[in-house]
């Protein structure tokens, strides 16, 4: 979730250190771990009130695009969602052609 190395967490333990004192810092530390053990429990209980209330699976909310890619095209979505849609519905020429289009030039419908 946060990534934080080793030497942050020794900068913000002597900074603990200096500003709690020796004898006020596990204290400190209990609380602190307290503290993030009843939010992870809050977010974990809304999440899962949100999913019961909406009627949602909850891989829809961790993945929402690629749910709704799912939901859409079926088994025709793409297996790799690096791939993308119009590779998995054999659009390819479409996109290349439209990425190959130059928006600023008129449009000639007797060109072919």
């Amino acid at each position: 979730m946060f990534d934080v190395g080793l030497g942050e967490v020794l900068v913000l333990a002597v900074v603990g250190l200096l500003v709690f004192g020796p004898d006020r810092l596990p204290e400190m530390a209990r609380q602190a771990a307290s503290w993030l053990r009843d939010l992870r429990a809050m977010v974990s209980k809304a999440r899962s009130e949100v999913t019961d209330s909406l009627g949602v699976d909850p891989g829809v909310l961790r993945d929402p695009k690629g749910a709704l890619t799912r939901g859409l095209l079926g088994e025709d979505a793409p297996a790799d969602p690096k791939q993308g849609v119009t590779k998995a519905l054999g659009l390819d020429e479409v996109a290349d052609a439209a990425a190959a289009v130059d928006p600023r030039k008129p449009f000639d419908p007797d060109a072919t």
